[in-house]
């Protein structure tokens, strides 16, 4: 909000305020020559537009604009900084010619911890041109279409999404054609020395823009692509374009577009990426692409994403490995600080591990609750009619509830509240449990209380008894109800909410420490034990990279533990010297003296979190810069240099909503 204030009083300023205009409609026909190695970039974009008035195209300052012209007129724009103010006169029609060179950004080893920052980027490793690097000129304010025709030198191949009309290879040339398919917010370019490999499946093209050391994956990722494509289909509806790209990047990202995914060189290469990631990316063609989301009224786009894709696969392992997808979801919650906490409705991209547990973890938890408030079936119905009616449109949450409710013939305007516009969880607590022999019968009586807010909640109870378990569900819609169950055979134990469908605040004896407990607090304190500059230094990009939030330093001279969350990060000798002196537990039996480094989550002074990284020399902490921060869950691990050997979570106990009654 403040930069667009800043532009508005810079412009006013300047004597260029615009005056109120409106695009209707806007389509690019443009042709990029991209020179990868030298980073140079020559574009002509002649766009065809419906509007009027003062209108205001943003293109980045790195670009020289060696052409312009209206209605085939030169013309001089006023330009300030990114943004060029054009008067198109009378409202209709009207032709805009641009013609611009510029040097393109040098390709990073590492891609900034916020993708929205992303410069236009090029090497002959790979090029990306992302819509929001401000690589074509843009009014930000309509959808459009486009046909991009681009040249690279060869070995290169480039790729936008959208329909490939034609490629040809001429003269140590690579010259392609795209058309949009469906009107589109952003266009993203992507080159690089691909091998490019392709089968068709149902109609579709399928293509793998490979780096050559992973063109051996192709075939299979081309196959899981399809099968994806399918199940889908049959899940939603048809697939909307007709292509499917997947592109290998110099980057470590995770990207989908419309008919296209960008992964990472080496993410690809991970054996069980083929087997999620993949799937997740495709899915977003129906959700975010295929229904373009609200960002005004929240990101509901992520959530429904890995419900379908991440939990579904989970589910289709086996019933306990989505059970423990749950409880991880509500293990991450459990470790978000409260001043951390949003509505779902104000999620609306991941800028942060706090804003994934949100976005992408308690959303995809509400549609694991819905559907069990539904059934499969009126769930898969709603899936259905939101496809149907909303699609190439953007659609908010009210989109989604007007498809559950149709499907359904339910009022859901309380069960969407309760998750989507609070922040928190459910609380539940057990109390008095009492049995009672009847006549061939035993009647089971509980309490449940909701000590926090109250929400309504449908509470599996599994009673299990000499001839096996018995399931019930209680409505629980106040602070404290009584239920009396009953069953044939004698009780044995009482559990709420064994499975973890509720999303709730687990106890702690239900949530032992994982590193998250550490790296999502605003208070963590950071202690780096390394006696040499690099070792210091090496620690502290380690802390940087680990914490949500800029770490706060203190001296390693501090041999009391602060009354709040700890992260120490140094030398095994270091590190361990300074645990003694604090009087705190060394590394587990467990991690004992394995591998190059250690890593462990657990408490300090009964009650504050610790996260300690404990590493043989400086290059072992070196090693743990890029793969620590994807193990956020974890209670501990062990690493051989960069490779985490060994991974898990402490053990957790059932907690009190369970109880023997015996």
């Amino acid at each position: 909000m403040k930069s667009a204030v800043w532009f508005f009083l810079a412009w006013a300023a300047a004597g260029l305020a615009p005056a109120a205009a409106e695009v209707t409609s806007l389509h690019h026909d443009m042709r990029v020559r991209l020179d990868p190695a030298g980073r140079d970039l020559a574009v002509s974009d002649r766009l065809r537009l419906r509007g009027g008035g003062q209108v205001i195209f943003r293109l980045a300052p790195r670009f020289v604009v060696t052409a312009f012209a209206v209605d085939g007129r030169k013309a001089e724009p006023a330009r300030l900084g990114a943004d060029w103010r054009i008067d198109l006169g009378a409202d209709g029609e009207h032709d805009l010619f641009f013609e611009y060179l510029g040097r393109l950004a040098a390709m990073p080893k590492e891609p900034p911890r916020d993708s929205r920052s992303f410069e236009a980027l090029a090497g002959p490793q790979g090029s990306y041109l992302p819509a929001a690097s401000g690589w074509y000129p843009d009014t930000q304010t309509v959808t459009f279409t486009y046909r991009v025709a681009v040249e690279v030198p060869e070995p290169q191949k480039a790729v936008v999404a959208g329909r490939l009309v034609n490629e040809t290879s001429t003269a140590g040339r690579y010259r392609a054609v795209f058309e949009s398919e469906s009107p589109a917010t952003g266009l993203t370019l992507m080159a690089g020395p691909y091998v490019v490999r392709e089968r068709r499946s149902d109609g579709l093209l399928l293509r793998a823009y490979f780096h050559p050391g992973i063109q051996s994956l192709a075939a299979d990722y081309l196959q899981s692509t399809a099968e994806y494509i399918g199940f889908y289909r049959r899940w939603i509806g048809a697939y909307p374009y007709s292509a499917f790209h997947i592109v290998s990047s110099p980057l470590p990202v995770g990207l989908g577009f419309p008919g296209l995914t960008y992964m990472g060189e080496k993410v690809l290469g991970l054996p069980f990426i083929r087997f999620t990631s993949l799937g997740h990316e495709i899915l977003h063609n129906w959700w975010g692409n295929g229904v373009r989301v609200d960002y005004a009224a929240g990101n509901w786009s992520e959530g429904l994403t890995t419900f379908m894709a991440d939990y579904t696969f989970s589910q289709k392992t086996s019933a306990q490995k989505a059970r423990r997808t749950r409880l991880n979801w509500l293990r991450d919650f459990a470790a978000l600080p409260a001043e951390r906490d949003r509505p779902v409705t104000a999620f609306v991209s991941k800028s942060h591990d706090a804003a994934q547990v949100i976005g992408y973890n308690k959303t995809a938890f509400f549609f694991h609750m819905l559907r069990r408030q539904l059934g499969a079936e009126t769930f898969d119905a709603g899936i259905r009619r939101l496809w149907k009616e909303n699609r190439f449109s953007t659609a908010g949450w009210n989109r989604l509830q007007d498809a559950f409710e149709a499907a359904s013939g339910k009022d859901l305007a309380a069960f969407f509240d309760q998750w989507l516009k609070r922040t928190g969880a459910a609380k539940l607590q057990l109390g008095a449990v009492a049995v009672e022999r009847l006549k061939g019968r035993f009647r089971t009586s509980l309490t449940l209380a909701q000590p926090l807010s109250v929400y309504a909640l449908n509470v599996p109870i599994v009673i299990t008894t000499a001839s096996g378990e018995k399931r019930f569900h209680v409505r629980f819609d106040r602070p404290e109800s009584r239920y009396r169950l009953e069953t044939e055979s004698r009780p044995l134990a009482l559990a709420v909410d064994p499975d973890f469908d509720i999303f709730r605040r687990l106890d702690r004896a239900e949530a032992p420490p994982i590193l998250r407990d550490v790296t999502l607090k605003a208070d963590t304190v950071t202690i780096v034990l390394a006696a040499d500059e690099r070792g210091q230094r090496a620690g502290r990009g380690l802390a940087k990279r680990l914490l949500d939030l800029p770490p706060r330093f203190e001296d390693a001279f501090l041999f009391r533990p602060p009354p709040a969350p700890l992260l120490l990060i140094g030398t095994t000798a270091e590190v361990m010297a300074w645990l003694a002196k604090a009087r705190l537990s060394g590394a587990p039996e467990r991690l004992d003296g394995r591998g190059t480094a250690r890593v462990w989550a657990g408490r300090h002074g009964g009650r504050w979190p610790l996260l300690v990284v404990a590493a043989d020399d400086v290059p072992a902490i070196e090693a743990l810069l890029r793969p620590l921060p994807h193990y956020g869950r974890k209670g501990y691990l062990v690493f051989e240099g960069d490779k985490a050997v060994e991974h898990g979570t402490w053990p957790a106990t059932a907690g009190p909503l369970r109880v023997e009654l015996e």
